[in-house]
């Protein structure tokens, strides 16, 4: 773990015009949120303080297992693993885990006959030892289930090799409020290991607990943990003020020392200096072609655009010239996520204004603006988030050029608001400003040399458009449709409602779409393809209401409001004779064709009987199959040229009937897929389906830099990402049907969260000062080196 520096106590006035001036109280009494109601106010959160860590006893602590005796207590149970006693890891037994691959979920439950009883303790974690024996980084969950069958997951990334003391917070200071941060930094000192939050924090009562669950997912090698002194116990006295001051004014954590922590101006452009020298010296890959291809491999027919061919039993992409192309790259360079909420608003009403005509939504919409009459009416909307930063620049700075406005969020406590984005800052710092915004121009050039210098074939999706007209790096065009279009819902709706794609404004907004990027591509054969939409819910491969949602809730609808249920209605009548026999297939009472028409209702009867199962599979695959077909003809109509790459569905929102309507239309599939690597289990579909597919996001984080949460699969260090890359792409690389695998992101999230939901994870390949992380930069190299004679050398 990175030494903690505590920097936190006082309050600094902040350099930022009037603001600059006020002395707010540097502690969590500030949580109280002007005009934003959801964060939890002081006198909720102090309550839970009221007995120290110094004050509990450690006769208070709840012994799960220490594995004192000899034999395995029966509420242990293996989950696809192989579980044994043994010696000479820990100073007393403990218990091996070794865990299985090519199974969804491997380790053990605990689970008493009576539950936990939490008594005595008020600041609480469950806590373990753990070390990793095995051979491979891990990433080790927890379940924990509280009340009412409530479960928390957090999970924790171990290097091989690696021993820690995890603890996984279940109730303490701050716990239950929402900051508009994905995970935040501990509240106590300790030199144990935080467990990080997975899918989102709930509010849950851990003053029972019913079972604990320690296991991997979807594990690729085989691999093992010791675990020892399961326990629930007190956690250190809290720190008020944990959030006070944790970013300095380069956008890093104030509290925390790091290798590659910047100290001062002078030191970062002394960094960028070395870089610029060592990337005017760089060499071409030589069996490169310009586009990135294969030169030394089979030459194929060239079209003077990117294509698919399947060769042998290996689906390729194809360069312009001919060569086989496999693309490797880097998702999202670009500045439009690198900006944080700094907790102050407008009262101008006008910053808020939407253009309905608008065809970039808010996360992909750039840094900066002219705000300076808007910023005369500035407020706190939140003081806690306010006191995070040791500094922000007055409005009149020359650094102010790096604020902007949100006008909306997806998730947090802060619906709208000032950003500022301190990456964006830091590049004037390292080049500094010859002409207006001449520091992108120069950011551009740097990382355009980057690619080429690590080894990467193209960028990955949400580049930048400021690349689009280059002629170093393939690259990738995105869009989104957005407009006001009727919607369905999947009843999952993470990133949004579902459009309806029979809606003839859908239809006319994926033409105004698609001709606005094919305005900024320019018919340029450096554009791989494109990618429209992204991780949209499609419905799994669970429960029917789970997987046949948008249909169920399509069928709710008025066929009058509806396009989609209007179609529905039409395709039914079409099979069926009458409402009769559909009433009696179904086993529903259906009184008439206008009945159906005006809406049914079957969320809650959710006795779906075989034949109702297969017609909603059917719609599902109709509905599906439009959406694809209505995006597929728009882009054909602009971008003839150019590859369709689909909507980049998940892993877990996606079911086979989106997958087979998804193969009529696209050139390539794509996913994202955050996990270890590429495993049978979960994608054996993909030899029956047959169809060039590329990875559209991964990638691996770590927090000994300071970012509070590492990301969607976690390491222990920057060596433990390098490793974990390595092992990810060898999966991908070795993958018949697999064409390529973009890392998600270039940057670093912001310490406090980036605006449009709060990520704020350790997954970039260059920091927020924009400096490389080595050994992420050195595996890629590696792993790029050898790329086609892995995939095509045989």
């Amino acid at each position: 773990m990175s030494k903690i520096v505590n920097k936190n106590n006082g309050c600094l006035p902040f350099e930022h015009s009037k603001v600059s001036r006020l002395l707010i109280p540097a502690s969590l009494a500030c949580m109280a949120v002007v005009g934003c109601g959801e964060s939890k106010n002081n006198s909720e959160l102090n309550s839970k303080v009221t007995v120290s860590d110094s004050q509990a006893t450690s006769k208070n602590d709840v012994i799960i297992d220490n594995f004192a005796t000899e034999t395995l207590s029966s509420s242990i149970k293996a989950l696809n693993a192989q579980v044994a006693l043994v010696n000479g890891v820990f100073p007393t037994s403990a218990l091996k885990i070794s865990f299985k691959t090519n199974t969804l979920r491997s380790g053990i439950s605990i689970k008493p006959q009576s539950p936990w009883q939490i008594e005595n303790l008020v600041n609480y974690a469950f806590k373990f030892d753990v070390k990793n024996t095995g051979n491979n980084p891990v990433m080790l969950t927890a379940d924990v289930t509280g009340a009412n069958g409530q479960t928390q997951r957090r999970s924790i990334g171990l290097d091989v090799g690696e021993t820690a003391k995890a603890y996984f917070d279940l109730a303490g200071f701050g716990l239950d409020a929402d900051f508009g941060m994905r995970d935040l930094p501990p509240s106590f000192k300790s030199d144990e290991r935080k467990m990080i939050v997975r899918g989102g924090k709930k509010t849950i009562d851990f003053s029972q607990v019913f079972s604990v669950k320690l296991y991997t997912e979807t594990q690729i090698n085989a691999n093992e943990v010791v675990v020892d002194n399961l326990r629930i116990a007190s956690t250190g006295e809290p720190n008020t003020e944990f959030l006070t001051k944790i970013v300095d004014k380069f956008g890093q954590r104030a509290d925390i020392d790091f290798p590659l922590k910047v100290k001062s101006e002078s030191e970062l452009r002394k960094i960028a200096a070395k870089e610029l020298k060592e990337l005017s010296e760089m060499q071409p890959w030589p069996e490169r072609s310009q586009f990135g291809g294969w030169k030394q491999g089979p030459k194929l027919a060239a079209t003077g655009y990117f294509r698919t061919e399947k060769v042998g039993d290996k689906w390729a992409m194809v360069d312009p010239e001919g060569y086989l192309y496999f693309s490797t790259g880097i998702a999202n360079a670009r500045m439009s996520n690198t900006s944080t909420f700094t907790g102050i608003d407008y009262k101008d009403d006008s910053v808020r204004y939407i253009d309905p005509n608008d065809v970039t939504p808010e996360d992909s919409q750039g840094i900066g603006g002219d705000y300076r009459e808007a910023q005369k009416t500035h407020y706190v909307s939140n003081a806690t988030r306010r006191n995070m930063f040791e500094w922000l620049p007055d409005y009149d700075s020359d650094l102010a050029e790096h604020y902007g406005y949100r006008r909306k969020s997806h998730r947090g406590p802060i619906k709208h608001g000032e950003v500022y984005s301190f990456y964006q800052a830091n590049l004037e710092r390292r080049y500094g400003e010859s002409s207006p915004r001449s520091y992108l121009e120069k950011w551009r050039e740097v990382t355009l040399d980057r690619m080429q210098h690590w080894g990467f074939t193209s960028f990955g999706n949400w580049t930048d458009p400021m690349f689009y007209d280059n002629t170093q790096v393939p690259y990738f065009a995105n869009g989104w449709i957005i407009g006001d279009f009727k919607k369905v819902s999947s009843g999952a709706d993470f990133w949004g409602a579902m459009p309806d794609p029979f809606d003839p404004e859908f239809v006319r907004r994926a033409k105004v779409t698609t001709k606005v990027i094919a305005e900024e591509i320019k018919n340029s054969p450096w554009c791989v393809g494109v990618f429209i939409d992204n991780e949209m819910s499609w419905g799994g491969e669970g429960k029917p209401i789970s997987r046949y949602g948008i249909v169920i809730d399509a069928l709710s609808r008025n066929a009058q409001d509806s396009p989609t249920k209007a179609e529905f209605v039409r395709l039914l009548k079409n099979k069926y004779k009458s409402i009769t026999q559909l009433s009696d297939t179904w086993q529903r009472d259906i009184t008439s064709w206008q009945a159906l028409a005006d809406g049914v209702n079957y969320k809650k009867q959710q006795d779906y009987n075989q034949n109702m199962l297969a017609d909603f599979s059917w719609l599902l695959e109709a509905y599906a199959d439009e959406y694809f077909r209505v995006v597929k003809n728009a882009i054909k109509t602009y971008m003839p040229n150019h590859m369709y790459m689909g909507a980049r569905f998940t892993s877990w929102n996606t079911s086979p009937e989106a997958r087979w309507a998804a193969k009529k239309h696209v050139d390539v599939m794509s996913y994202n897929y955050y996990r270890e690597g590429l495993d049978e289990l979960t994608w054996g579909f993909l030899k029956d389906l047959d169809m060039p597919t590329i990875i559209g996001e991964f990638h691996f984080g770590s927090d000994d830099t300071g970012n509070p949460h590492p990301g969607i699969i976690l390491a222990s260090s920057q060596q433990g990402r390098a490793a974990m890359y390595k092992n990810y792409m060898a999966t991908v690389i070795d993958n018949p049907t697999l064409v390529g695998a973009h890392w998600f992101q270039y940057i670093d999230s912001p310490i406090t969260g980036r605006a449009h939901d709060g990520e704020n994870y350790n997954v970039g390949f260059v920091t927020t000062t924009d400096i490389p992380y080595p050994p992420l930069v050195e595996a890629a190299q590696e792993v790029n080196r050898n790329l086609y004679q892995r995939r095509f050398g045989q």
